[in-house]
C-alpha cells in the first residue's frame, strides 16, 4: 500500500490496527513521520527504510511511533536533529549508525530499549541524555561517539540504572562493582582482561559483553543472571568453563561461538535445551 510519501503495510495488536512504514518514496531534508495514515496510527518504521539518504537533515516522529527498525536511518550522514515523541519505546539495532552529523540526542523519559549499535559511529554525537528508567541497552549502542570518547577518563561508564556500557581500565583481574545490573558490550575487544568476578545482583550479560576477549580465562556467572545476549562470549577462546545458572531464561545467537569453554548446565533447564538445540556439548547435572 502507498500514499504520496511512503509505502506501508498494516498490522494489528491488542490496541487495534497500525501502520508500518516500509519504504519512503520522496526524499526530503525534513522528515516528519505522521501520527496516522488514512486514520490508522503509524507505530513502526521497518528496517533500512531511510538508510543512506544524504538529504535528510531533521527527523520528527509522530505521537504514535513506538519502534524504529534496524538500520532505519543508518549512514544518513547529514542528519543533524531527531525529535522523539513521548510514546517511543524501542530504537532498533543500528538504527542511526554512522549518522556522523548528529550532535545531540534526548530520549523520551519512558524509553525502554536502545538497540545494539543504534548510534555506533555517530562521531559528532556529544550531547546525550538517557532516561534513568531505561531497561535495556544493546552492545556498542554508543560506540565510537564523541559522547563516549569524552568519558575515556572514567574507569566504568554507566547509563540508566546500573547499565555498564564501557570499561576504560587496564586491569588484568577485575571485580565488577556491586551496582552493575546489565553489561552491554562493555568489555568487547578487551584483550588485556584475564579474570573477571561478576557480582550477585547482575541480571543480564548483554550482547557483545565479552566478545573478542581472547585472553580471558576465568569468569563466573552469578545465579541472579537470567539472560546472556548474542555474541556475549564470542571468541573467548581461553575460557575453560562456564557454569550456566538454573534460572537462565534466554541465551542469544552465537553467545558461545568460537568459545572453547565447557558449559555446565542443570538437567531440565532452559540452558540444557539451548545446548541441545544448538548442537553444543554440555555437562549436565541434577
Amino acid at each position: 500500500i502507498r500514499n504520496i510519501y511512503y509505502n506501508y503495510t498494516t498490522g494489528s495488536g491488542s490496541d487495534g490496527e497500525y501502520v508500518v512504514i516500509t519504504k519512503h518514496l520522496v526524499s526530503q531534508s525534513d522528515v516528519k513521520i505522521p501520527d496516522a495514515i488514512y486514520g490508522i496510527p503509524v507505530k513502526e518504521i521497518a528496517d533500512s527504510v531511510f538508510a543512506e539518504d544524504k538529504q535528510i537533515k531533521t527527523v520528527t516522529f509522530g505521537k504514535n511511533m513506538r519502534r524504529i527498525g534496524s538500520n532505519a536511518f543508518g549512514h544518513c550522514t547529514n542528519l543533524q536533529s531527531v525529535t522523539f515523541n513521548v510514546s517511543m519505546s524501542d530504537i532498533g539495532d543500528y538504527s542511526f549508525q554512522g549518522c556522523t552529523g548528529l550532535q545531540e540526542m534526548s530520549f523520551p523519559d519512558h524509553l525502554a530499549s536502545v538497540g545494539r549499535g543504534a548510534f555506533y559511529g555517530c562521531t559528532s554525537l556529544i550531547n546525550l541524555a538517557v532516561p534513568n528508567g531505561i531497561q535495556h541497552i544493546g552492545g556498542m549502542a554508543f560506540g565510537n561517539t564523541a559522547w563516549l570518547s569524552a568519558r575515556a577518563g572514567d574507569e566504568f561508564v554507566y547509563v540508566g540504572d546500573g547499565i555498564l556500557i564501557a570499561y576504560n581500565g587496564d586491569k588484568e583481574k577485575l571485580k565488577l562493582p556491586k551496582n552493575v545490573r546489565l553489561i552491554a558490550g562493555a568489555f568487547a575487544g578487551n584483550t588485556n582482561l584475564k579474570s573477571v568476578t561478576l557480582r550477585d545482583g547482575l541480571t543480564a550479560i548483554g550482547d557483545m559483553a565479552f566478545m573478542g576477549c581472547h585472553s580471558l580465562t576465568e569468569v563466573n556467572i552469578p545465579s541472579t543472571v537470567t539472560e546472556i545476549g548474542s555474541n556475549a562470549f564470542y571468541g573467548c577462546s581461553s575460557v575453560e568453563k562456564l557454569i550456566i545458572p538454573a534460572r537462565m531464561e534466554y541465551i542469544g545467537p552465537d553467545a558461545f561461538t568460537n568459545c572453547r569453554a565447557a558449559l555446565f548446565v542443570k538437567e531440565g533447564t532452559y540452558a540444557e535445551k539451548y545446548c541441545a538445540d544448538n548442537g553444543l556439548d554440555c555437562f549436565t547435572s541434577k
